[in-house]
């Protein structure tokens, strides 16, 4: 009579799925008066300081938006560094937000605590495809009304609208064109002068 022989199987190894950061974690992770970083999906990120071409076309577009809102009343435009949360692991700084009046309760202490009614981002040399994509998902989950990508090399501004919860270009506006807003009322600015860099 043989004796079975027992195989042993070891256990499987359970690997620890990795903790997503939160907003909270964010803030005490990075430096209080630098604006250079960003929370995606639980993950603290680097941002490069922007490009001279940059800040001249995000100053030149601020000063429009905000003398607009301001003159009618239409409620806040900011520009980064601002901590805007969007989910509980999405903390981003828009180059450039619009809160309408009625919604100007999610302006917090400290942060932006809800999705602004338009976002604003410039892309820059340091930004990446797949960052972007990330980005204009949360935007799109988070229900932002309208969206402009900005690129300074092609001199556009792509403009999108959101529809039940899905982004479609309403627009691409090119130098030559005056660019207008779904959900800032009445506004308007030249291109050109926009891209006078």
């Amino acid at each position: 009579m043989t004796t079975p022989q027992v195989i042993y199987k070891p256990p499987k190894a359970r690997i620890p799925k990795p903790r997503l950061l939160t907003y909270d974690d964010y803030v005490r992770l990075t430096p209080s008066d630098n604006g250079n970083y960003e929370l995606h999906h639980g993950n603290i990120i680097y941002m490069p300081s922007p490009t001279p071409s940059h800040q001249i076309f995000s100053g030149n577009l601020f000063t429009e938006m905000n003398v607009h809102v301001r003159r009618h009343k239409l409620g806040r435009v900011m520009t980064a560094p601002m901590d805007t949360v969007f989910t509980i692991h999405d903390t981003f700084q828009p180059d450039i937000l619009f809160i309408a009046q009625e919604r100007l309760g999610i302006i917090g202490e400290k942060k932006i605590e809800g999705a602004p009614d338009l976002v604003v981002e410039i892309l820059s040399p340091g930004n990446d495809t797949k960052e972007m994509a990330y980005k204009k998902v949360i935007y799109e989950f988070s229900e932002v009304r309208e969206y402009w990508l900005v690129n300074l090399t092609k001199k556009t501004l792509t403009q999108y609208e959101n529809k039940d919860g899905d982004f479609y270009v309403k627009y691409i506006f090119q130098q030559t064109d005056t660019l207008t807003s779904l959900v800032i009322k009445e506004f308007k600015a030249n291109m050109q002068d926009l891209f006078d860099f």
